[in-house]
């Protein structure tokens, strides 16, 4: 009993304890809300605002936090890319005399290429015309005489500025329609539409023969179209008015077909002393030794290609031309043999050149 009463004493007569509001500290501690391990002092929250790495407000949420880091590092890469853009967009400062030799190297090659390609067409035309010829035609008991020219100069001809001579020649005005119309006329032959070359280049014939591209280009028209008296006449033209050699090779050609051997020798003695190139040498021997050959004399056709001729490592375009023209005498002068291994180092080395290959089965 005495205990119960005591138990009743401290329940109705024990003061209650007042609950303090959550916002009120008491003795500088925080009291109620969640239990914090440990607090930050205004010095240490303002330290961590100047390290902190994530943008944005310091009460907002870790998820919002990030996603204004996002959007940040997005801003940054877009800006990024945008200075690297402008800086592509920056123009290459170019040294004109870089650009000018570069220029010059570029028109050197174009001009390898082109002259490369009319030798494989000439060399194509010479071989079409021997290859007609099955039978042998019987000697004529009289030459035709050489025709009288006189030698080149040993002086080389240095007014090479086309356009300053067509201003020279028809004037300012006159030179630009001229040289215009030649390069028209250039193209065309490069396309092979030889008749449109020809109808081209006649108004400049008129009023610029003395022009010695015009002499050359005409010439080179009219051996394509099978009129060699023709060009082998402004071909002369070229080579007094340019003092040059280079078209040596379609000359002889030219009087071969008109079985003119004297003038296919001495045009050979010509080139031979002037050596302008390994390429139109080489053009200019097997034309010469397909004279013999139209002649019936296979072996001095022979021994010319064969004099000083031996299989380069790295076969270039005159190389293999050489090489079948001489592969193609063997097999007409009957040493099979030659021909045989001749035709397998062309099919070796270049593949499907001309009818190399068919040659060289026709051999086995």
């Amino acid at each position: 009993a005495m205990s119960d009463f005591k138990k009743n004493q401290g329940s109705k007569n024990s003061p209650k304890k007042r609950k303090t509001p959550d916002n009120r500290t008491k003795k500088g501690k925080t009291v109620g809300g969640a239990p914090r391990k440990y607090t930050k002092s205004k010095t240490e929250h303002q330290k961590q605002n100047e390290i902190d790495p994530i943008p944005g407000n310091q009460e907002w949420g870790g998820l919002a936090r990030k996603g204004v880091l996002r959007v940040r590092h997005d801003d940054l890469k877009a800006l990024e890319e945008q200075n690297e853009s402008r800086s592509e967009e920056i123009p290459e400062i170019i040294d004109p005399e870089i650009e000018i030799l570069r220029e010059a190297r570029a028109k050197r090659k174009e001009e390898r290429l082109q002259r490369q390609n009319e030798l494989r067409a000439e060399a194509r035309a010479a071989l079409e015309r021997a290859n007609n010829r099955a039978k042998k035609r019987p000697k004529q008991a009289k030459s035709k005489k050489q025709l009288k020219r006189k030698p080149l100069s040993k002086r080389r001809n240095t007014n090479q500025d086309l356009q300053a001579r067509l201003r020279k020649s028809v004037g300012v005005a006159e030179a630009k329609k001229a040289f215009k119309k030649l390069s028209d006329t250039q193209s065309s032959f490069d396309q092979e539409r030889f008749d449109d070359a020809q109808r081209k280049i006649n108004p400049l014939l008129k009023k610029l023969d003395n022009i010695s591209e015009i002499q050359e280009l005409h010439g080179l028209i009219q051996y394509r179209l099978g009129n060699y008296e023709t060009a082998a006449f402004a071909i002369e033209k070229f080579r007094t008015l340019a003092n040059s050699t280079e078209r040596h090779p379609v000359l002889m050609d030219c009087y071969r077909s008109e079985e003119r051997w004297e003038d296919v020798a001495y045009l050979w003695s010509e080139l031979a002393d002037v050596s302008p190139s390994a390429e139109i040498v080489t053009e200019g021997r097997i034309v010469y030794s397909g004279a013999y050959a139209d002649q019936g004399d296979l072996q001095s056709a022979v021994r010319l290609l064969e004099k000083g001729w031996k299989l380069p490592s790295r076969p270039l375009e005159h190389h293999l031309r050489r090489a079948y023209a001489l592969a193609d005498l063997y097999d007409r002068a009957g040493m099979a043999t030659k021909a045989r291994a001749l035709f397998s180092w062309i099919v070796e080395s270049a593949g499907t050149y001309v009818d190399a290959k068919e040659r060289l089965k026709q051999l086995m």
